[in-house]
Order: C-alpha cells, then structure tokens, then sequence
C-alpha cells in the first residue's frame, strides 16, 4: 500500500479519535503532518556520489600551490622556475603575481588554486576557489594508491611495499577504481551500491549510471552500471514509431516475449526487454520539457560538462515522486581526458592544462548551480580521481608519471574550506619526494573511498574492511571531511 494510501488512513483514524473526544486541538497538528507528507515530491534521505575521473593523470601540484613566499619559491624552483614562452619555456611553475585573484587559506598555511579556477564569466556561477571558500570544496593533498604507510626509506629499500605497476596508466587507475592494491574485478563504487541498494524503488534501473563509457569503479557483486551518453538513452537502430521502423520494432517485441527452450536465449531475451523498458522510460522523463529538465546554464563546448548535465536531470527525475525511479542512493560516473601531459602542459591554447583546468572549474561551477536548482545541494557529493600526479621537475615541454597527488570533494554535505592530508615539502629528492618530485603519498585512496561509503550508509566495519581490505593498515578510516 502507498505511503499517501497510509498517511490518510492514520488521519481519518486521528480524526475519529479527535471528534469523539470534542478535542480539536488535537487534530490541527495531524492537518499540518497530512500537508507535509502529501506535499513530499522528492525521495527523503535521497544521497548520490558524482565520480569525476581526470584521465592521463593530472598534474595537481599546478592545481593547488603553496602561496607564502619561503614555500612557493621552493615549488618554483622545483617546478624548474616560472615558465616564459620566450626566456624559460621549460618552466612549469605559474608566476605568484598571477595567483593572487585565486587565494585560499588554510589552517596550515596560505594556497592557491590555478588561475583557471574562478568563477565563470556571464551567468553568475561559482568556480572552484568561490566553493572552497564557501566552504563547499575540501581539498586532499598528497593522497595516492598505497598498500599501507610507507617511508622513503622503505620506499627505496623494500620494493614490495609499493603498489602493483605503481606508473603505469592502466594499472594505477584500476587501483584507485577497486580501492585496493590485490586483483579484483569489483569496483569499490559498485561494491557500495550491493549495500545501499535495497531502498531504491525501482530495481530495474542500476544505481550505478555512467554518463563516461564503461569502468571497472561501478561494478559489484550484483551492482553493474547503466551506461548512458550525455545526450540521454539511444533506442535499438532501425525501431521507431512510424512505417517500417515501427514494423521493425513490433516484430523485436515479439521476439522478446516469445518462449525459447535455451535459459541463455531466454535471459538474453529478458535482457534486452527491461533495456528497452528502461529506455521507453528514461526517453519519456528526459524527452524535452520532461520532468528531467533543467534550466540552468551549463558552457558549450565543455564534454565534461554536458556530461554533469546529464548527471543532473538524471538526479532530478530520479529523486521524483511522481516517477517511477525513485531511487534513495545513486552513484554516477563521468570522464575527461587529456591529462597525459609529457607536452604542452604550459600551453595557453585548448590542449594545455589551463584550458583543462578551465573547463573543470566552469563544468563543476554550473553542476553546483544545477543542484541547487533542483534542491539537492546537500544530498550530492561529488568528488574527483585520477591515476596520478605529475613530476615537479619538468621533462623540457610538460611533466611525467608520478605518484602522490590532489583530490576534491565538492558538495552540501563536504566540510569543506579545508585541506585535509598533508600538504607536501616540495623540494625535490626531499623528505616525502623523489629525485623528480614523485611524491609518496601521506593519505591513501581506501581512506577517502571508506569516508564517501560510510556517508553513503556503509558503516560496519566489517563491510568496510571487505570492499576495502588494506584499510585496517592506516591510522584512520574516516578523514572527516563530511558532516556527520
């Protein structure tokens, strides 16, 4: 029976109850709890998790730098000093004049953010320095795949303590995708979904949807993602409406509800039916002006974000009483690429790292907005991955393979304003660092996963120790930078 079918029930019975007793003080509070639950249109205690995946490894050291004048000429130095087109074109550090307008501070000490990341021009939306003063950006410095703390010098001495393949692409991505340095073929995301699944109404549709083309990160036991594109749901070529593509489209019918002796025919049928169920379905909220709408103004030319768009109205009907999705957690997952910057990091066209940087900030800036406009500010977290950082030192044209590097944590729910993780000594060859600026890594990928799961609802440990089985070796599961 529905939760509205109920609530009348329990008001008629107060008001029987009310009126007997000629109390009818009594009954004015239970009209004001009736108007409330009558009036829920979106899913209570509704919580999603956004993935923004860098791929190529982002060079995060040029996303947040050290701003206090003793720090930042050690980052410049590293950094093999301020990079000039014409008398130092191998530099990759940015002048500290230009960081002025992107300032942060924490109690550690004084930052800044890339030049790229402030707030858009035209329609009034936040870049990435607004949010984090606003106290909805967190910022985890130095954080990288580990197996447990590690020392430089266990680091040199002792090379099964490093993670599996530790620069390769592939394989570094794969491990910040599975939250663990052993072989899986589960992802950490999807291993959350198959615990917080059971409230979402409609089961059909995965709680895991990736707007980014498949990933090992959404995959669980019984949890694998529904990939759609930034434009919505594609329907099977050849069917439609009309003439022969409608004839096309009654004849696959037809052989999906058919009977076959074979269970594989049969599944494979099954299959294909609830994906089209789902796209009749998803096509209908999404068709314009659907309830998966949104009006705010995202910038073009931006994949990431046509992709958060579609990560917005996708929340936005799914959240929707009125429709039938209405899932209670959800876990999204959206790409861009680029990263791999052994060239041209300094670039100022399209393929540099400012122009990537650029498109982040605008991309994430007009999602934040799209949350707010659809209410969901506080019950969406999105958070940011990528296989690596990058060295400080330079390769002549850009930066390679390194190690430990910057996440971030947006959202209503993030305590944010803060850097949390140690900020890193930027000499190189240091205490923390290798001889290019390598940095090994003081937080680890499973503490900032765990963190994400249990605000999500994984909190028995031993859930947690299961999708996440090196975390018992750091001093702390949970980083703290989400309210209770």
């Amino acid at each position: 029976m529905s939760g509205e079918s109920t609530s009348r029930r329990n008001f008629l019975r107060q008001l029987s109850c009310a009126l007997c007793a000629g109390g009818a003080s009594t009954l004015l509070p239970q009209l004001n709890l009736i108007g409330s639950a009558l009036a829920q249109t979106t899913v209570p205690g509704y919580k999603a998790l956004v993935c923004v995946y860098f791929a190529g490894g982002n060079d995060a050291w040029n996303l947040l730098m050290p701003y206090d004048q003793p720090r930042y000429d050690v980052y410049a130095a590293s950094r093999s000093g301020v990079y000039n087109a014409s008398s130092n074109p191998g530099g990759l550090a940015i002048a500290r004049t230009a960081l002025a307008a992107t300032q942060i501070s924490d109690t550690s000490g004084s930052y800044a953010l890339h030049p790229s990341c402030v707030d858009r021009s035209g329609p009034s939306q936040p870049g990435l320095r607004s949010l984090y003063n606003q106290g909805k950006l967190a910022l985890i410095s130095n954080i990288g795949t580990l197996i447990r703390p590690i020392s430089k010098a266990e680091y040199n001495s002792t090379p099964s303590l490093r993670p599996p393949q530790l620069y390769s692409h592939s394989d570094q991505e794969n491990l910040w995708h599975i939250g663990r340095t052993t072989s899986s073929a589960r992802g950490w995301g999807g291993q959350v979904a198959d615990l917080v699944r059971s409230g979402n109404l409609n089961q059909m549709l995965s709680p895991c949807i990736s707007i980014g083309g498949g990933n090992r990160f959404e995959i669980g036991a019984s949890t694998f993602p529904y990939q759609m594109s930034s434009n919505g749901v594609t329907n099977v070529s050849g069917t439609g409406t009309t003439g022969a593509s409608f004839q096309r489209a009654v004849a696959l019918q037809q052989m999906i509800d058919a009977s076959y002796p074979s269970p594989y025919q049969d599944e494979y049928a099954s299959i294909l039916g609830r994906s089209r169920d789902l796209y009749s379905l998803l096509n209908s909220g999404l068709a314009s002006g659907g309830i998966g709408n949104v009006n705010t103004d995202f910038p073009t030319q931006n994949s990431l974000a046509d992709q958060l768009k579609m990560v917005a109205r996708m929340i936005k009907l799914s959240r929707d009483t009125s429709f039938n999705i209405q899932h209670a957690r959800q876990i999204y997952y959206v790409r861009i690429g680029g990263f791999d910057m052994h060239d041209n990091l300094m670039s100022t066209g399209t393929n540099g790292h400012a122009n990537l940087l650029t498109r982040v900030s605008q991309a994430l800036g007009a999602f934040w907005t799209a949350l707010g406009e659809i209410g969901a500010q506080n019950q969406v977290t999105t958070f940011t991955m990528s296989e690596f950082a990058r060295t400080l030192s330079t390769n002549g044209n850009g930066s390679d393979h390194a190690w430990g590097s910057v996440n971030m944590i947006m959202g209503g729910a993030v305590q944010g304003g803060k850097i949390y993780g140690a900020f890193p000594d930027q000499t190189l060859n240091g205490p923390v660092s290798l001889s290019r600026g390598q940095f090994i890594p003081s937080t680890s990928v499973d503490q900032m996963a765990a963190t994400l799961a249990r605000w999500m609802g994984v909190t028995a440990s031993g859930d947690l120790d299961t999708i996440f089985p090196n975390l018992a070796n750091f001093p702390s599961s949970n980083l703290g930078f989400m309210q209770p």
